[in-house]
């Protein structure tokens, strides 16, 4: 978990964003009855509410992360607990990596939870080389520089067994990928999409350090193994279901925000030549998005009323702004299980507007394509279209090219309404908001709950520079 909440930090930060801040308060989980206290409606457009709550999210996400864990002699909290011995194993053979639970002071937890996380490594792998190239981009000097050696080894180093932090997660990465762990929820042991998705493009990423480094030999396997992750990969495309599932041979639907996750961190970088696997514009993605919605939709009556005579055509379903939880089957509730359920989740809710200014971003540079497998969610995100939607390629000289990009923005949009409707008045943003009330619920000031936001206004900025 903790390697998950430094990989949000990068992925939501502007470059310039890499200032310490200073120590923050360590809030506590807020208990039943803080959790109802009222929230007031907020009258600002979305415009206006997205440039004030931008600013309130980094804060309360920067002050989250603050290295309270530098009470860990010589190190940071992220550089400490790669060393630290731990329920899940050792540095020296590198199990101890998967553990995904450590205190601020970079103390391992030891109470029963569900271990391994084989996620962690990679999300920290690829944080760290984010976090180089932009490092590089803004110091180019700095590669060719005496002191570059001294910089750089701590991050990556050929030498094995491996010492520096990149090579260490690469190198766990390629060898435990094809091992069950626990999926990024701490609830399912299996093989699971998102912890697939993150290995593949860490791998992928690492072949490009490695062949930088000079390290061919490693740079190879990393590549080998990324193409088997991406074979694997396919198996997770359930068509009897219509859409992707989370965990293989679950028995779950399969319906999962982790799809959504899975897809959004596992882009390619902006410099990468690689060919995006599952991205957030994919057939698979968009009916996954369209299914996990219309469940959540029926599922939370703070969306909308169950209908009596429930139709299960999507075609029929109106694809608009909702708000979404972590997955069907999902009993927590903020504090503890619950027979009525779990809730939304405003990460999730704030993921699929990102997926749906993505998927505008990439049609805007090409062309709209709808296939026979991404038709129902065209057909459902125009469901209040007089358009007749079919297969086919379209350009910005067709009607329904127009409609798709405007409607997708919009939907977008729509999924930020109901992120704006459910923030307190200072623009607080919890773990969950109530399925019936809509009042906030469960971990106080969630880090990526402002991670996701963050991710998913950026992507906005890009789709109204269009």
């Amino acid at each position: 978990m903790l390697i998950r909440i430094l990989s949000l930090v990068y992925l939501s930060l502007d470059v310039s964003a890499f200032a310490i801040p200073p120590l923050p308060y360590l809030h506590s989980f807020l208990g039943a009855s803080n959790a109802q206290r009222q929230q007031q409606p907020l009258q600002d457009t979305l415009d206006a509410w997205i440039q004030k709550e931008e600013r309130i999210a980094l804060d309360k996400l920067l002050a989250n992360v603050a290295p309270g864990g530098r009470n860990v002699e010589g190190e940071g909290v992220a550089a400490g607990t790669v060393h630290t011995s731990n329920p899940s194993g050792t540095f020296e053979d590198l199990s101890g990596l998967g553990e995904p639970k450590f205190g601020v002071d970079g103390k391992p937890f030891t109470g029963s939870w569900g271990r391994p996380q084989r996620d962690g490594p990679a999300l920290r792998a690829l944080t760290l080389m984010h976090y180089l190239r932009e490092y590089n981009a803004s110091n180019p000097l700095l590669w060719s520089a005496i002191e570059a050696t001294d910089f750089y080894e701590p991050f990556y180093h050929a030498s094995m067994p491996p010492k520096s932090v990149i090579k260490a997660d690469l190198e766990y990465v390629s060898h435990y990928w094809n091992e069950s762990g626990f999926d990024l929820w701490e609830e399912v042991e299996g093989l699971h999409f998102f912890t697939l998705m993150v290995s593949a493009r860490s791998l992928r990423e690492g072949t490009d350090l490695a062949r930088s480094f000079g390290d061919y030999g490693a740079a190879a396997w990393y590549e080998e193994q990324a193409g088997y992750i991406e074979h694997i990969l396919t198996r997770f495309w359930n068509a009897n279901k219509g859409h992707l599932v989370e965990t293989l041979w679950s028995k779950r639907t399969g319906l999962d925000c982790g799809l959504l996750l899975g897809s959004l961190h596992a882009v390619p970088s902006e410099v990468s030549q690689d060919e995006a696997i599952y991205p957030p514009w994919s057939d698979e993605i968009l009916v996954s998005l369209l299914a996990l919605t219309r469940d959540q939709h029926e599922r939370f009556p703070i969306n909308s009323s169950p209908s009596e005579d429930r139709d299960d055509d999507l075609e029929k379903f109106a694809f608009e702004g909702t708000g979404i939880g972590r997955y069907p089957e999902d009993v927590y509730d903020g504090y503890g299980t619950s027979n009525r359920g779990g809730n939304p989740w405003f990460l999730c809710t704030s993921s699929a507007a990102e997926i749906l200014y993505r998927t505008a971003t990439h049609i805007s540079a090409s062309n709209l394509t709808i296939t026979s497998l991404g038709l129902p969610f065209y057909e459902s995100l125009l469901a209040t279209s007089s358009l007749d939607v079919e297969p086919g390629t379209f350009g910005p000289s067709d009607a329904l090219y127009h409609s798709v990009m405007e409607r997708l923005k919009t939907t977008g949009d729509g999924f930020l309404e109901v992120v704006k409707t459910h923030v307190d008045a200072e623009g607080s943003m919890s773990e969950q908001f109530d399925r019936v009330t809509g009042y906030m619920r469960g971990a106080r000031d969630l880090t990526w709950s402002y991670g996701a936001f963050l991710g998913a206004v950026r992507a906005r900025k890009e789709v109204k520079g269009l």
